[in-house]
């Protein structure tokens, strides 16, 4: 007979059926879960712990629960990638096939897209475009889709050619989002602010702007939101937690200083106004392009 309290501390079906041909018997398995002293979180797998499982078991019982070649996806890659909360289920996605249902612990998503998953910890993972597509997928404010999807370009976790690929491949339904804000992602718009000011542009029929534009100065290579070369303007959109924060602040100045000797006057828009104040941010707007 084999030590049951040896080994790992999870026992898949395979495991207990091992067990059992050594010499268990399912019974003494289902006293020691009765007990206590081990538990059976989900079908199919039990835990030689007692108390509350950790983050990263239950991450691995929904691994095992999904069964060969799961991987955790969707908010549980997310975020293990920093581009999201971590869900109260564990998400694992599977390959399409006989039905796993999902249950209080574990969601489990099927799919046909193809997919190299990565390792992280012992465990496969949806790479992290695949993921952030995903996780756009499943949102429905435009402002959240780019989020994501900026957040993932930003730590270069992914390009946006591999977004673009990974939306390609996912389901059309509820693909509309995720493309706009692939669109304002690809032209350098990497934060939600910095969007939802290009929308506001586009709407409001005023030139296009470039976006975290680069200008060399006696100060070093200094980049603007969105500049307007040609007219010498450009917009800075200011986050309240930086730039207000003092030595944050005199750095701007200087930052300022040296765009205004290269002749860019810069208009400072506070990023919450473009969504508590829209429609003054673009009067004043055309008016500092046009007047």
């Amino acid at each position: 007979m084999i030590d049951s309290d040896s080994g790992p501390w999870w026992l898949d079906v395979a495991t207990c059926r091992s067990l059992v041909g050594a010499g268990w018997s399912e019974d003494a398995i289902d006293w020691r879960v009765s007990t206590g002293r081990w538990q059976r979180p989900v079908r199919g797998v039990v835990t030689r712990t007692s108390g509350e499982l950790t983050q990263d078991q239950r991450r691995v019982v929904g691994l095992l629960y999904g069964g060969d070649g799961a991987m955790l996806s969707h908010g549980s890659a997310g975020a293990l990638f920093s581009l999201c909360p971590e869900p109260a289920q564990v998400q694992v996605t599977t390959a399409h096939g006989p039905h796993v249902r999902s249950n209080d612990l574990v969601s489990v998503h099927q799919s046909l897209r193809p997919t190299e998953p990565w390792l992280i910890e012992d465990m496969l993972v949806t790479p992290p475009a695949r993921t952030a597509i995903d996780l756009a997928l499943d949102l429905t404010d435009l402002d959240a889709v780019h989020a994501v999807l900026g957040r993932s370009v930003q730590r270069r976790l992914a390009t946006p050619e591999q977004l673009s690929h990974e939306l390609a491949m996912a389901p059309k339904r509820g693909s509309m989002l995720p493309r706009v804000a692939l669109e304002q992602v690809t032209a350098g718009a990497h934060a939600a602010s910095e969007a939802r000011f290009l929308r506001l542009v586009r709407r409001g029929g005023l030139p296009e702007p470039e976006l975290n534009a680069p200008v060399v100065t006696a100060d070093g290579v200094k980049f603007v939101d969105a500049l307007w070369r040609q007219l010498g303007k450009g917009a800075e959109i200011d986050g309240r937690p930086y730039h207000f924060e003092p030595r944050a602040w005199a750095a701007d100045l200087v930052r300022q200083n040296a765009l205004a000797c290269c002749g860019i006057t810069l208009l400072r828009i506070l990023a919450s106004r473009l969504w508590t104040d829209e429609r003054a941010v673009l009067a004043e707007l055309t008016a500092f392009l046009l007047g």
